[in-house]
């Protein structure tokens, strides 16, 4: 990766509460712990073309890093985004714990074929990525 365009893209932080939001959508940490945090902004500034997820925030003292990606209803789309921003992040993460996030508009977030698409993922990144409706937090 080119470190002009990371710069470009990333925001270190350590503040109390990260939020990052899209049509009502958000995902937020809660830094209790003061951490520090590199927060990606992926889709378009990172990666400009085919899929990738909306965020990443590498969590840098913990080796940690979030890949989010903040949907309206297609669950199948975000597993295949989060995989190849995974894929393309692989290198610089290959030390890091991930996790993974969808933040859907879907109700319910369940069927076959997200089910299929959700085991095909965990069995590829051992990764079980969080899905949840209009909001996730996580507390560090």
């Amino acid at each position: 990766m080119d470190s002009k365009m990371i710069e470009k893209c990333n925001q270190l932080t350590n503040q109390k509460i990260v939020v990052r939001e899209e049509n009502q959508k958000k995902f937020i940490i809660k830094n209790n712990s003061n951490q520090k945090i590199n927060i990606v902004k992926v889709d378009d500034c990172l990666i400009t073309n085919g899929n990738k997820c909306d965020w990443l925030f590498e969590i840098i003292n913990k080796n940690v890093v979030f890949y989010v990606e903040l949907k309206g209803k297609n669950i199948s789309k975000a597993l295949l985004q989060l995989s190849a921003t995974i894929n393309f992040c692989k290198n610089n993460h290959k030390t890091y714990t991930k996790k993974a996030f969808i933040v859907t508009s879907r109700v319910p977030s369940t069927g076959t074929d997200i089910q299929q698409a959700k085991q095909k993922f965990i069995k590829e990144y051992k990764i079980i990525p969080t899905i949840k409706n209009n909001k996730i937090e996580e507390i560090l």
